[in-house]
């Protein structure tokens, strides 16, 4: 039998600088993905949202309503201009890391209630993924390039 196990990996930049690293899944004890170090807290990922007219993709992580979530905002500026790098990794049977997505987030604000505390982000490219392909953009590969964030590849 397959057990499917993911664990996401939540590395935020304040403005001032400082780098604060958190995993979900190993409880009670640290991992580390690309040589860095991530502590053990529960938060939970409440997925980004796209529109159909190519805004920023919106993004929420939520954690419980404890002293180090509120260190994480009050150092953040009540995470505005915060940089989130989270990653999304799949273990084997071993749980050793296979195939990880990264995407990067730009902080935008949050908000706070008796038991949770929310970091909004908002995506930092516009309407482009960490999975866009690598190529340069051209009218031979799009057609005439638009003057807002619509892009049709081919």
């Amino acid at each position: 039998m397959n057990t499917l196990k993911i664990v996401q990996y939540f590395k935020l930049v304040t403005a001032q600088g400082r780098t604060h690293r958190f995993q979900n899944y190993f409880v009670g004890s640290t991992s580390t993905l690309l040589g860095e170090t991530y502590d053990f807290a529960p938060f939970r990922a409440d997925g980004a949202l796209a529109s159909l007219n190519g805004e920023n993709q919106q993004f929420q992580v939520l954690f419980p309503n404890l002293e180090y979530a509120l260190r994480l905002v009050e150092e953040a500026n009540g995470n505005r201009l915060s940089q989130l790098t989270f990653s999304t990794a799949w273990l084997d049977g071993n749980n050793q890391i296979d195939r990880p997505v990264t995407d990067y987030y730009l902080g935008i604000g949050a908000s706070f209630s008796e038991t949770t505390i929310e970091l909004r982000f908002r995506s930092a490219i516009d309407s482009v993924g960490s999975q866009f392909p690598g190529r340069t953009l051209t009218r031979d590969l799009v057609g005439p390039l638009p003057l807002n964030a619509e892009l049709y590849l081919r």
